[in-house]
């Protein structure tokens, strides 16, 4: 990832897809503001335009991740709904796949708050509702896209295993809240087994960042990028790191969204695989272009393993 680079501003696109942003928007542009967070290589811009109309735009080239995931989140518009902001119109132009979507008032959630958690707990009812089961064909379980980024645990604790060179930089540090690697590992090999056949519909990357709050409390998911299926709780598993990171009771607020349907040891599992990822990734050289990257992944690891530990995990 050393030479990632990301497209930050619309006026750095094909001038195909800067007009086929006018002719959305029915005037010049006026004024673009460019996401301040996020990791998607792509452009992420509030555009202004003559008058006082405000659109997002995300855009980028077709054969690239960011790409990628601007068609994904555009075709995923007609069952996402009103989870997120509405589609006005997406195209491919010039080798780009560019989309414009609803500007939502309001902004991405800064700081968690005692409110949202009745907010969350409503959007999990919905996507349950209708995301579970799919109602899309052409998806690949989270297990099955996951699986490249497994295998922390297992190397530290196995002499000789093929991915021993990966955790070098992490092998002497130990593990807070007297968590074994063992024990992680045991869980992480049971991957595919308890999350393969989950068929719900995944966000796939809900943190506070891709969730907007409205002036009235209303939560909105932004940044719908992946086709991935898994238990219908999945999501909400990557979630709650986020909210113990303002202090919140981790499994106090899962319990509150995702109910108390969810396998205990499946959810231990999907906690091993999360927490190896960032505990190897984050204590990495910062990725130029990235500052916020390592840090989020060094305590998104702290949040997983603590709550881990609070399941009685040792």
């Amino acid at each position: 990832m050393n030479g990632f680079a990301r497209p930050r501003l619309l006026a750095s696109a094909p001038t195909e897809v800067i007009e086929y942003v006018r002719a959305i928007v029915g005037g010049r542009v006026l004024r673009e503001e460019p996401a301040s967070d996020g990791f998607t290589p792509s452009v992420a811009s509030v555009v202004v335009a003559d008058g006082i109309r405000q659109v997002f735009v995300k855009a980028g080239p077709k054969n690239d991740e960011g790409g990628r995931a601007v068609r994904t989140g555009a075709e995923l518009s007609e069952v996402i709904i009103d989870l997120g902001p509405a589609l006005i119109g997406w195209a491919e132009r010039a080798g780009w796949y560019v989309a414009v979507y609803e500007r939502l008032a309001g902004a991405a959630v800064v700081q968690w708050e005692a409110n949202d958690i009745a907010e969350l707990s409503a959007l999990a009812a919905t996507m349950r509702d209708r995301l579970s089961p799919s109602p899309i064909a052409d998806t690949k379980p989270f297990a099955d896209a996951f699986a490249p980024l497994l295998g922390t645990w297992r190397a530290l604790v196995e002499p000789g295993h093929p991915q021993s060179g990966t955790v070098e930089h992490v092998r002497d540090r130990t593990l807070p809240y007297g968590l074994q690697a063992e024990t992680l590992a045991g869980l992480e090999s049971d991957w595919f087994e308890a999350l393969r056949e989950g068929s719900s519909l995944q966000h796939g990357d809900l943190r506070r960042d891709n969730i907007l709050r409205e002036p009235s409390g209303r939560l909105r998911l932004v940044d719908w990028t992946h086709r991935w299926t898994a238990p219908r709780w999945a999501d909400w598993v990557r979630l709650v790191p986020d909210l113990a990171a303002d202090g919140f009771d981790p499994q106090a607020a899962f319990e509150a969204i995702a109910g108390r349907e969810a396998n205990e040891h499946e959810v231990n599992v999907m906690l091993a695989g999360l927490a190896g990822r960032c505990w190897r990734d984050g204590h990495l050289a910062a990725v130029p272009g990235l500052p916020q990257l390592r840090p989020m992944q060094r305590l998104q690891g702290d949040m997983t393993l603590r709550w881990m530990a609070q399941r009685g995990l040792r």
